[in-house]
């Protein structure tokens, strides 16, 4: 997950630099506080960061942030009176006192595991806050002992440009997928009337682009082998989808399919650079019917029906997206065993589509059904284009060996408090874990996503005994049931 300057960066950097004054203010008392272990260490942004080290406060892994704020820029308000900092905007403004388990916010108040505190000139504030308020991520890895820090999280989305696309070049009743060419460099940077293609993924024989502005895609049907080709003139690769490295002209990447009894794979490249055409090309089993269509900026392209099929949505189903989080180069959380958090979260995702399959009252979409990467934002607009009326993105938490239960966050309360809830309570019950409750957080997949949207942490990976569950088969349809009976329960389909 990648952040460009934004303008949470000045708030992120704001809050770092609180550390710094409250150790230069107010030296005061401290909880009691247990190193996290011999030789931890801090990485940021791939930096190892020398003078201080986490400590482990009542469960809560505490990081040092006056190592770090000092790289960045910053404008607070300090009321010495209140014991208060004012931090960023007055729009939207962050509010932090110190010894408080209370933290304000843009979306109102938040709950801290553990108050910030100072311990000889250092402020420690909780990982879990740094990485939920200001979209730092923050990863604890327990067989190197290295608390990682990364400021850059969400990646910068393309600015939807009106595009007037050009035409499709023709193409040959039976080419090879892609002409026989020199490999040369990628365009760029490209174009601003190009469309970035931001996420390539099938689930339920759906093959599902998202693009970053609408494009106007052709198909057409080959055989020997069979297979069925989409252009979509007018656009390029986004930096998202291509974590290593741009294509270039000539080379192809791969989705593998594990699911379908229709499609092989799914091969993507830049076809052409003038125009700039990006072919998606879906590799057949046998041949089979399939409808084509576009939603907002989405494009679909249905196998489950050789017919006119409607749109998403359109035949009054309520449409559910489930979003296994990470994917790829992005492993998210490691357990104690080295369980990829990605893993567990991809198969507890499986099992919950196949029990919403079976109600013919859901339209299903899921962000990823494989081990894929999808950029946080392709991952809200592809709910946002479906026009979905529930958004659900399950993960696995990472903190201290200590730290353990289950916990959902909203980000909009008006809006998603109501859905957060229900999952909290019926996968709590489900996994037994220790409640630790529903609670507002700025995620990108949750906060930018247009309908009731909830982020589901099944439970700790870095924790022994709940990994352990975590990745048994029963357990995790046990809770992939709970995930579906509070969907249900919230769409009101008991």
């Amino acid at each position: 997950m990648k952040f460009g300057k934004h303008a949470w960066k000045k708030t992120a950097a704001a809050f770092l630099a609180v550390a710094l004054l409250f150790a230069l203010i107010l030296p005061g008392t401290y909880p009691s506080a247990a190193a996290a272990g011999a030789g931890t260490s801090i990485v940021l942004d791939g930096r190892a960061i020398d003078g201080a080290q986490p400590l482990v406060v009542k469960g809560t892994t505490m990081v040092p942030i006056r190592v770090v704020s000092q790289q960045l820029g910053y404008d607070v308000n300090w009321n010495k009176a209140a014991g208060r900092i004012t931090i960023g905007s007055a729009v939207s403004p962050l509010v932090l006192t110190l010894g408080s388990l209370t933290a304000s916010s843009g979306g109102g108040d938040v709950a801290l595991q553990q108050a910030p505190f100072v311990q000889a000139d250092t402020t420690y504030v909780p990982l879990r806050f740094v990485g939920s308020q200001l979209g730092l991520g923050v990863k604890w890895e327990q067989a190197s002992q290295t608390v990682y820090l990364e400021t850059q999280l969400e990646r910068p989305s393309t600015p939807p440009v009106p595009a007037a696309p050009p035409t499709s070049p023709a193409v040959p009743s039976a080419p090879p997928f892609v002409p026989a060419v020199p490999a040369q460099p990628a365009v760029d940077p490209a174009p601003a009337s190009l469309a970035s293609i931001d996420g390539i993924s099938f689930s339920d024989n759906r093959l599902t682009i998202s693009a970053a502005s609408a494009v106007t895609p052709t198909s057409t049907v080959l055989s020997g082998p069979d297979r069925i080709v989409v252009d979509l003139p007018g656009s390029y690769f986004g930096s998202g989808l291509l974590q290593n490295g741009p294509l270039k002209l000539g080379q192809v990447a791969t989705l593998p399919i594990g699911n379908s009894s229709a499609v092989k794979q799914v091969r993507y490249s830049l076809y052409s650079d003038n125009p700039s055409t990006v072919r998606v090309v879906l590799d057949l089993n046998r041949a089979v019917g399939y409808n084509l269509y576009t939603q907002g900026s989405l494009v679909i392209v249905d196998l489950n029906d050789g017919g006119a099929a409607p749109p998403i949505g359109t035949n009054g189903k309520k449409v559910v997206v489930i979003d296994p989080g990470h994917g790829d180069q992005d492993s998210g959380g490691i357990g104690i065993t080295g369980v990829k958090e990605k893993h567990m979260v991809l198969e507890v995702g499986l099992k919950v589509a196949a029990l919403l399959k079976q109600d013919p009252r859901i339209d299903l979409i899921m962000t990823r059904s494989d081990d894929t990467f999808i950029p946080l934002d392709g991952r809200a607009k592809i709910a946002n284009d479906a026009g979905a009326d529930v958004f659900l993105s399950i993960h696995g938490n990472a903190a201290s060996p200590s730290a353990v239960g289950t916990e959902t966050f909203y980000a909009d309360s008006a809006r998603s408090k109501l859905l957060s809830d229900t999952i909290q309570r019926h996968v709590q019950a489900a996994t037994g874990f220790r409640d630790r409750g529903s609670k507002q957080a700025n995620y990108v997949v949750i906060r930018k996503t247009n309908m009731p949207a909830a982020l589901l942490e099944i439970g700790f990976l870095t924790n022994s005994e709940e990994e352990k569950l975590m990745v048994q088969e029963d357990f995790q349809q046990k809770v992939a049931e709970a995930i579906v009976a509070g969907l249900k329960e919230y769409l009101g389909l008991n």
